[in-house]
């Protein structure tokens, strides 16, 4: 599934570390409105900035959920368990997106299946090393 922009004049590179969690949401209805599956993937910089007022360093939190939108809740899932992978692997994950929204959501316009195809080579490769 891939988002249909009217003009797509820009997007974001993400570099995603392997700190993240991960949730999956299945479709569904809430208040009337219907949902979609997706992945979430939630992530955070802490960096230090320097306060006048005490002149000592403070750390900063940055939050950012990147949201995979799902055509299943079967692919949610299967995502999950890809992003879980990267994650035990250590495996730096490249992601493209659009500018964070309000609540720091970013929109991940990768097609999902980017993702599990990557997985699947990754595996491929693996079991030939090791045959």
């Amino acid at each position: 599934m891939t988002t249909n922009f009217e003009e797509l004049g820009f997007e974001v590179n993400y570099t995603l570390h392997p700190k993240f969690v991960v949730k999956s949401t299945g479709a569904g209805e809430f208040n009337g409105r219907n949902y979609k599956a997706s992945l979430k993937i939630f992530t955070r910089n802490v960096t230090e900035k320097l306060n006048l007022k005490t002149q000592a360093q403070d750390e900063v939190i940055e939050e950012i959920t990147f949201k995979i939108p799902c055509e299943s809740n079967e692919l949610a899932g299967d995502l999950l368990d890809v992003f879980r992978r990267y994650r035990e692997k250590g495996q730096i994950v490249k992601i493209l997106g659009d500018l964070p929204s309000q609540n720091r959501e970013v929109l991940v316009l990768n097609d999902p299946m980017e993702f599990l195809s990557n997985d699947i080579k990754a595996k491929q490769q693996q079991d030939v090393k090791k045959g």
